[in-house]
């Protein structure tokens, strides 16, 4: 299978990610085709989420996920990267606001994310 790479781009931080196409097809697809996506950062502990134009249907749906994990939340159509534990979390596990398509995940050190700040501007790109 090709492997799939995203980079994605705040003010100071760049990092890329790997995309899940065989566990998310139609969600991965979505967000291909839409590249490059822009948006404005808003945070929620340590994950990081912006509205986009993606529509997607409901896939491989996580409640909790893994640090670096990129998911989709189909109810806002909003792009969502996990670093950390969120308000919902209990102790140290990472659970969204509720279940998330989770398509892909960061390559590297996904807490380099902690520098990004709410109303930062964010692009998502090929590699």
């Amino acid at each position: 299978m090709l492997l799939k790479m995203i980079r994605i781009v705040a003010e100071n931080v760049r990092v890329e990610a790997e995309l899940f196409s065989d566990h998310c097809p139609e969600t991965v697809s979505a967000i291909l085709a839409a590249l490059p996506i822009s948006g404005t950062v808003s945070t929620w502990g340590d994950e990081i989420y912006f509205s986009t134009d993606v529509a997607a249907p409901k896939e491989n749906r996580k409640e909790i996920v893994e640090p670096g994990a990129l998911g989709y939340w189909q109810p806002q159509n909003t792009f969502c990267i996990f670093f950390g534990p969120t308000p919902a979390s209990i102790g140290d596990e990472i659970r969204p606001a509720s279940a998330v398509n989770v398509f892909g995940k960061i390559v590297g050190d996904p807490t380099v994310l902690k520098q990004v700040s709410n109303g930062e501007n964010i692009t998502i790109d090929h590699q």
